[in-house]
C-alpha cells in the first residue's frame, strides 16, 4: 500500500461515523515534490490529485463561489502573478501581467471578481480587484500601510486583511469604498491569516497572544475572543469547512480536520501540505 493510499485509509478511518464531514473538496499547496504546487482531496483526506506541474511555485488557492475554478498566486513567469484554473486543473489563465508582485487572491462573495495584493503602484502593496477573466483592475486601498491576504465580507462593504508594521502583524478592517483601516487586534502581538465564517458574523484567525500560534475567533469588530485550539503546537491557516464546529487546520507540514466542542484531530495529509481551502463541491 503506498502512501496516498494510507492516508486515505486513515482519514476515513478517523472520519467514520461522522457522514456531515465527508462532503466537499479541500484545496492546498504542497511541497512535498520540491516545490510548491497546488493540489485537492476530497474531506476525508482520499483522491489527493496534484493540479499544477511547474518548475516555480505555486501557492496560496482560493476556490471560487461557485467552486468551478481555483485562483492561485505563481512566480512561474518571473514574477509573482495571479492564475485561475479549473478545479480538475486544466484551463490554466495568467490573468496579471508585468504590474509589480500579485499575490494573495480571494474571491468575492459575489463570485464575479477577485481580490489580491499588488505592488505596482506602491512598494508596500494595496488591495486590488479584478473581474474573474482579469479585466476591470480597480485599486481598492491607497495608503502606506503593508498589506496582506484580503478577504471581502458578504454583504461587499468591508474589507479584512493582515497589516504588517515592521514586522508586526495584525488584522483590520477598511469599510468600502476607500475608508479608513479600524483595528480589529492589538498591535502588542501578532495576529494574521483571516478566515471569514461563511454562515457570517465571525473571523477565524492566527495569534501568538497566548505564547505559541494558535488559533482563536472573534466577532466582525474584533470583541468576544476565543481561543479555538488548546495543543501549544503552532498553528496556522485555518479554514472554515461546511460543518459547523469543524475547521482545517495547518501544522508541521500536515492538514487535519478539528471538532471544535471534542478536541478531536482527524489528520488528512502530512507531506508538507498548506494553505487548506474548502469547498461543498
Amino acid at each position: 500500500m503506498n502512501t496516498r493510499m494510507i492516508l486515505a485509509a486513515a482519514a476515513a478511518a478517523a472520519c467514520m461515523g461522522c457522514a456531515r464531514e465527508r462532503a466537499g473538496m479541500i484545496a492546498f499547496q504542497s511541497n512535498r515534490d520540491g516545490n510548491f504546487e497546488i493540489y485537492t482531496m476530497e474531506g476525508t483526506g482520499s483522491a489527493q490529485t496534484r493540479l499544477t506541474d511547474n518548475p516555480s511555485n505555486d501557492i496560496a488557492p482560493a476556490w471560487s463561489t461557485d467552486g468551478t475554478r481555483i485562483a492561485f498566486a505563481s512566480d512561474r513567469d518571473g514574477t509573482w502573478d495571479i492564475y485561475t484554473m479549473r478545479a480538475d486543473g486544466s484551463d490554466v489563465r495568467q490573468l496579471t501581467k508585468g504590474a509589480g508582485a500579485n499575490t494573495a487572491p480571494s474571491w468575492t462573495p459575489s463570485g464575479d471578481r477577485i481580490l489580491f495584493i499588488s505592488t505596482r503602484d506602491a512598494v508596500n502593496g494595496d488591495v486590488y480587484a479584478m473581474n474573474a477573466d482579469g479585466s476591470g483592475v480597480a485599486r481598492l486601498t491607497a495608503d502606506s500601510l503593508v498589506k496582506d491576504t484580503p478577504l471581502m465580507t458578504r454583504d461587499g462593504k468591508t474589507l479584512i486583511v493582515t497589516v504588517n508594521t515592521k514586522g508586526r502583524f495584525s488584522l483590520g478592517a477598511i469599510a468600502l469604498p476607500a475608508g479608513k483601516l479600524r483595528p480589529l487586534t492589538p498591535p502588542d502581538h501578532d495576529s494574521f491569516a483571516p478566515a471569514l465564517d461563511p454562515a457570517g458574523g465571525e473571523i477565524m484567525f492566527v495569534s501568538d497572544r497566548d505564547g505559541s500560534l494558535q488559533i482563536y475567533a472573534m466577532d466582525a469588530e474584533g470583541a468576544h475572543v476565543r481561543r479555538l485550539t488548546t495543543d501549544g503546537v503552532d498553528e496556522r491557516s485555518p479554514a472554515y469547512t461546511a460543518t459547523p464546529g469543524v475547521i482545517l487546520v495547518g501544522k508541521k507540514g500536515g492538514i487535519s480536520l478539528l471538532a471544535l466542542d471534542t478536541g478531536k484531530e482527524s489528520v488528512l495529509s502530512f507531506r508538507g501540505d498548506y494553505a487548506p481551502a474548502w469547498h461543498t463541491r
